[in-house]
This record gives structure tokens, sequence and C-alpha cells, in this order.
């Protein structure tokens, strides 16, 4: 396991963000880590289905 830190002045993970959260419309908290875990390339563990209507996104379900 990695721990990945969330940073304010990171443009490239806001813009991210935006987009998750317009296309796919998730909650905010949802679509900082869809967004975080597409920017490092990795798949998310989760058993909350509202990430598979991520389609650029790896879903492990947990």
């Amino acid at each position: 396991m990695e721990i990945i830190g969330l940073v304010a002045s990171d443009a490239a993970l806001i813009e991210k963000i935006i987009e998750i959260r317009l296309q796919y419309r998730l909650k905010l908290p949802d679509a900082v880590i869809a967004a975080m875990a597409i920017q490092n390339s990795a798949s998310l563990v989760s058993a909350d289905t509202e990430f598979a209507k991520v389609t650029m996104l790896t879903v492990i379900n947990w």
C-alpha cells in the first residue's frame, strides 16, 4: 500500500476532479479519490459501486 498526499496547488489534479465530478456526477470526496487514483495510475479497492461509473478508473471490488 502506498500513501499519496493531496496537494491543493496541483492544478492538473484539480482539473481532473472537476472533470470527473461533472461527467460522472460523483460526490466531491469520491471525485477526489477517483482523480487521485487515475493521476497515479493506481487501482482503487472499494466496495462503493459508484466508482464503477468512472470508465477510466480500474476498480477492484472489495
